[in-house]
């Protein structure tokens, strides 16, 4: 047989089944009172319509704050993805290079006096096939002498340009004054930021464009 236990330490709660299921629950539970969530406002003399508008209140604000928080984040995550682009070079930044070295093949060869290989002349209207005249343009950028480029006033930088115009003859537009404008505006606004970019460039303008990279930027 099993002996009785006796509780010497105090008096022990009955336990008294719910009627559903084998949990049992301390007869002392039935003596509290249901749970008031609005109790903590019961000292403030307050009807329960109102301390429901107070907490409803409280949590619009806790959602308001959250929600600056978040905006904030946003922002700043925002700020430095703007940054990180900038760091990086312009989608079209390679039609724009080679529109304006384009351009700076037909005014030296212009300047040289030279027909372009296949025929072309500079100047016309040409309707040869784009490969065709890409291929016209690369030769010609390889016939353009040191002396020329220094009598234009420019630096044997942009003849070293023209040996590696070759890698970005694809990339140009039907018309290297189509870019002009685009191009220029970026090199104005980037100046601070890439200043070695804007020295280079805006040197092409006069030779290329018969204006300053300042001029063809206000240009609309």
């Amino acid at each position: 047989m099993t002996p009785k236990t006796s509780h010497s330490l105090g008096k022990m709660p009955r336990l008294q089944s719910r009627g559903v299921g084998p949990t049992p629950i301390m007869t002392d539970d039935l003596n509290n009172l249901p749970y008031n969530r609005y109790a903590r406002f019961a000292e403030d003399e307050i009807t329960p319509t109102q301390a429901a508008l107070q907490m409803s209140n409280d949590h619009i604000v806790r959602r308001m704050a959250k929600l600056q928080a978040n905006t904030a984040r946003l922002k700043r995550e925002l700020f430095l993805l703007q940054r990180h682009v900038k760091e990086f070079q312009h989608p079209l930044f390679e039609t724009w290079e080679a529109d304006i070295l384009t351009r700076l093949i037909e005014v030296a060869h212009a300047f040289q006096r030279h027909k372009m290989a296949g025929g072309i002349t500079i100047g016309e209207d040409n309707t040869a096939e784009r490969e065709t005249l890409s291929h016209a343009y690369v030769n010609a950028a390889k016939q353009i002498h040191e002396g020329t480029l220094r009598k234009l006033g420019l630096s044997d930088q942009y003849y070293q340009a023209l040996l590696r115009y070759n890698e970005i003859a694809a990339y140009r537009s039907p018309n290297p004054f189509q870019t002009e404008v685009p191009f220029a505006k970026w090199l104005v606004e980037e100046m601070e930021n890439r200043p070695e970019k804007y020295s280079f460039w805006s040197k092409l303008y006069p030779v290329c464009y018969g204006r300053s990279v300042e001029e063809s930027s206000t240009i609309f």
